[in-house]
C-alpha cells in the first residue's frame, strides 16, 4: 500500500511538472508566423544525401542540400514551424525551408562558455571518425564509428537498410543501452581481477571515457548518470538498493524535466539498466543451478564455472538482459522489426562489448589493432548482411 501511495504522489507531482512548463513558441505564435530560432552549434550537424539536419534540445531543423556549420557556430535560423504537441505541451518543433545566418564564429575551444567542451569532444570525436575510416575499409569504418562514438552520418545507404531490416540499428547509436552493456561488462571483468572498490573505481572510469567517446549528448550523460549510481550499488552488494536507486533516479530525473519521458535515450538507458537489474539476475540463477555452482558474490575473483560458462556470465547475458528489456522501446520507435530480428541480435550482441573495446584500442595502436579488429567487424557484417 504504501508504495502505491508513492506512485501515486509521484505521478501527482509529475503531472503539476507537465502543466506548469511553457511552450517555447511566443504567444503570439500562428501557423502562418515565422519564428528566429539562435542556437549555438555544439556538433557537426548529420548529413544526408539531400539534407543536413541539425538537432538542437527539442528543435529539429532541416536544410536542403549541405550546409557547412563548424562546431562552435552562433547561427539564427528563420521559417515556418510544425510543433509536435503531446498532452498540450510542445515537445518537438520542425522548422520548415529555414534560412540560415551565422552569426558567430569561432574555431577556438579554450573559449569560456558552456559548450566548449562538448565542440572540443565534437572535434575530436571528427578526427577519430577519419582515423576509422583511414585504417578500415566500409562498411566496417562506418560500422565501427557507429558502434564506438555513435556516428553514422556516412554509412553506406545499403548497408543501413539492412541495419534496419535485421532490427540491429540500436548498435549504431550511442545511447543508454551502450552505456549499459559496457558499464556492466567492464564491472564484471574488474571484478574478476581487482578488489571490489577498484572494481567499481574502473567501471565508472570506464562509463565516464565512453560517454566522452561518443559525444557527450545529453541522452548519453543522463545515461551515465543513472547507470553509475545504480550499478555501484549493485556491485557493492546491494540490489535491493540499486533497484530502488534506479526509480528514484529516474522520478528525480523526470521531475527536473518532464520531457525526458518522450527522450529515447532516457527510455532505452532506463530499461536497460532495469533489464541488468531485474531480468540478468534471474539467467545467473538459472545458470547455478543448472550449468554450475551459483558463486557466494559476483565479485569473488575464482569463478567455478568453465570458460564457455564465464563468457555467458560475463558477455552474453548482460547483453541479452538489456536487449530483453528495450526491445519494446526499439519497436515502438523504429516502427517494425522482423521475425530474425531476435536471431540476429542474438549472433551480434555479444561481441558488441569487443569490438567497442577493439575500436578504442585501435584509436590509440593505429593499423595493427585495425586488422585484428577487422575479423570481428567483418563477421558481424556477413551476418547483418545475410539476413538483412
Amino acid at each position: 500500500m504504501t508504495r502505491l501511495k508513492i506512485v501515486l504522489v509521484f505521478i501527482s507531482l509529475l503531472g503539476l511538472r507537465w502543466v506548469s512548463l511553457q511552450s517555447p513558441l511566443p504567444s503570439s505564435w500562428t501557423p502562418e508566423s515565422r519564428v528566429r530560432f539562435t542556437a549555438t552549434i555544439l556538433e557537426k550537424p548529420e548529413q544526408t544525401d539531400s539534407q543536413t539536419i541539425i538537432r538542437n534540445g527539442i528543435w529539429y531543423i532541416p536544410i536542403k542540400g549541405y550546409a557547412e556549420i563548424i562546431p562552435g557556430s552562433r547561427v539564427v535560423f528563420e521559417g515556418m514551424v510544425e510543433p509536435k504537441i503531446v498532452l498540450g505541451n510542445v515537445v518537438q518543433i520542425k522548422m520548415i525551408d529555414p534560412e540560415m545566418t551565422e552569426v558567430k564564429h569561432s574555431r577556438s575551444v579554450g573559449a569560456l562558455h558552456s559548450g566548449s567542451v562538448v565542440i572540443a569532444l565534437g572535434i575530436w570525436r571528427e578526427r577519430w571518425v577519419r582515423q576509422l575510416q583511414q585504417t578500415l575499409p566500409e562498411p566496417m569504418a562506418s560500422l565501427s564509428a557507429g558502434i564506438l562514438l555513435g556516428v553514422k552520418r556516412q554509412m553506406p545507404y545499403e548497408f543501413y537498410q539492412q541495419l534496419v531490416n535485421t532490427g540491429t540499428l540500436h548498435i549504431v547509436a550511442a545511447s543508454g543501452f551502450n552505456v549499459m552493456i559496457v558499464a556492466s561488462v567492464l564491472m564484471k571483468t574488474f571484478a574478476k581481477l581487482l578488489p571490489r572498490g577498484w572494481a567499481i573505481v574502473g567501471g565508472v572510469v570506464g562509463i565516464v571515457v565512453y560517454v566522452l567517446l561518443s559525444g557527450a549528448s545529453a541522452s548519453v550523460v543522463r545515461a551515465g548518470i543513472m547507470g553509475s549510481l545504480t550499478l555501484m550499488a549493485y556491485y557493492l552488494g546491494r540490489p535491493a538498493e540499486a533497484r530502488r536507486l534506479l526509480w528514484v533516479t529516474g522520478a528525480i530525473m523526470l521531475l527536473i524535466n518532464p520531457l525526458l519521458i518522450l527522450d529515447i535515450g532516457f527510455q532505452l538507458s532506463f530499461a536497460a539498466t532495469a533489464g541488468l537489474l531485474y531480468i540478468e539476475p534471474g539467467m545467473q540463477e538459472l545458470q547455478g543451478s543448472v550449468l554450475c555452482k551459483k558463486p557466494k558474490n559476483s565479485l569473488q575473483r575464482t569463478d567455478p564455472c568453465n570458460g564457455i560458462q564465464m563468457i555467458l556470465a560475463n558477455y552474453l547475458y548482460p547483453t541479452l538482459a538489456a536487449t530483453i528489456a528495450t526491445l519494446p522501446i526499439i519497436l515502438w520507435h523504429f516502427g517494425r522489426v522482423s521475425w530474425i530480428s531476435p536471431l540476429v541480435n542474438v549472433l551480434v550482441l555479444p561481441i558488441v562489448p569487443l569490438i567497442m573495446g577493439m575500436c578504442a584500442l585501435t584509436l590509440i595502436g593505429g593499423q595493427v589493432v585495425a586488422w585484428l579488429t577487422y575479423p570481428l567487424l567483418a563477421y558481424m557484417v556477413w551476418v547483418i548482411k545475410l539476413w538483412g
